[in-house]
């Protein structure tokens, strides 16, 4: 993985001062959706810039502050630099009163018709490269859908449509719904193994056990071995880090018909925000007379409705777990309420996707270094509030894990 890589690099350069990854993880973050989406196509990714940016500049790239070690960037890529473009104009529209109008004249921006043309030419190379590759195997999410199109077509006796906007406009939505979520996510887990080294300690012994033939041979687990089997301890303090700290706070969705819900009367067309934190997640939860409840609500009540008598502010990771009667430790994700992708039908349709990428990040994270304590007047608080809610830095202070 290219961001062990570029941290062992830093690590070498930093004489043990801390560092900021937030750049790094955000950067790696899209490497990692648009491979899954569209493939990274010749340049190698955001993460491998910064890594020839370093390696051929390290005189220069090197800042010593007092207590901290900055590094110079290379620019973003073209591609990055649209698809958060794209970002922001999506979620300003959350913020204006008007937001088909907002988007209409939004789309008429300098900068917003070149970040849509840069994706677009992006996407036509990909399909033109997989075009002239018959037979390939499929790498990422486009290419099962050019499949699908050219059986399709073949089946019909038709040319293939494969500039369809049903086809390119799902990409967008892929896109920006898997990176922010994703590099947040990483932030905040990286922000809790830093604090909490204790769990930290717990979730790397678990790993050196779940993929014991790997740590036997003295090498990182593969994603074939990481998806294959799951580690408890790192599955527990993935859903633990998305219970308190999820990115996506709330959504909204739209009343399609009028309703009532918990007694109180909703028209068609009001919109309703839905809090994916909150009471019952992550705080003591709000009494509701249960007569008020529909009856298919009260007919299938969830296992655990809240955290109540469970410290549910507090990080805890074993809330997640269970042991069998033989002894087997295991995740249990129905142990109690958690929504970071939301639930039902509209839950979030790139979940197993996503978590899939942070739990193969995470482990190779943690298997690699250790991320020792900063120092607490270092660590700032603050955080940036765009589509998701993630920490504005994330000091790091890495070593070797050996143990």
């Amino acid at each position: 993985m290219s961001l062990l890589e570029l941290w062992r690099l830093k690590v070498g350069l930093s004489s043990g001062k801390p560092f900021d990854v937030a750049e790094d993880a955000n950067e790696f973050a899209f490497d990692a959706i648009l491979n899954a989406a569209l493939g990274l196509g010749p340049d190698g990714g955001d993460v491998k810039r910064q890594i020839q940016h370093l390696t051929t500049n390290q005189a220069r790239a090197v800042s010593h502050k007092e207590a901290i070690v900055v590094f110079s960037r290379a620019n973003k890529s073209p591609k990055l630099s649209a698809l958060q473009v794209e970002e922001d104009s999506l979620w300003k529209a959350f913020l204006m009163p008007w937001p088909r109008l907002y988007h209409t004249i939004n789309h008429l921006r300098p900068s917003v018709r070149r970040a849509r043309r840069t994706m677009q030419a992006h996407i036509a190379t990909q399909i033109t490269k997989n075009l002239h590759a018959p037979g390939k195997e499929p790498e990422c999410a486009l290419d099962y859908v050019m499949q699908r199109e050219l059986r399709a077509a073949e089946k019909a006796g038709r040319a293939p449509v494969l500039n369809d906007p049903r086809i390119v406009n799902p990409v967008y939505g892929y896109l920006i719904a898997g990176h922010d979520t994703s590099s947040g996510t990483l932030l905040w887990l990286i922000r809790r193994l830093t604090a909490h080294p204790e769990y930290q300690s717990r979730v790397r012994a678990c790993l050196r056990s779940t993929y014991s033939d790997a740590w036997t041979e003295k090498r990182l687990p593969t994603a074939a071995e990481l998806a294959r089997q799951h580690s408890p301890w790192l599955d527990a303090t993935l859903e633990e880090t998305l219970r308190l700290d999820s990115p996506v706070v709330n959504i909204l969705v739209v009343a399609k018909t009028n309703t009532t819900v918990l007694g109180h009367f909703l028209p068609k067309d009001t919109p309703v925000f839905l809090n994916l934190t909150g009471a019952s997640l992550n705080r003591p939860s709000v009494p509701v007379d249960d007569a008020l409840r529909r009856a298919s609500s009260s007919a299938h009540p969830a296992q655990r409705e809240n955290w109540d008598g469970e410290d549910p502010d507090v990080f805890k990771p074993e809330r997640w777990l269970k042991h069998e009667d033989s002894g087997r430790l295991l995740f249990d994700g129905s142990a109690g309420p958690a929504l970071a992708f939301s639930a039902g039908n509209r839950g979030c349709f790139g979940k197993r996707l996503g978590l899939l990428k942070l739990r193969i990040a995470a482990a190779l994270l943690v298997w690699s270094f250790e991320f020792e304590k900063v120092p607490s007047e270092l660590v700032s608080s603050e955080t940036y509030e765009s589509l998701v809610t993630a920490p504005k830095e994330c000091l790091v202070r890495l070593k070797e894990a050996t143990a």
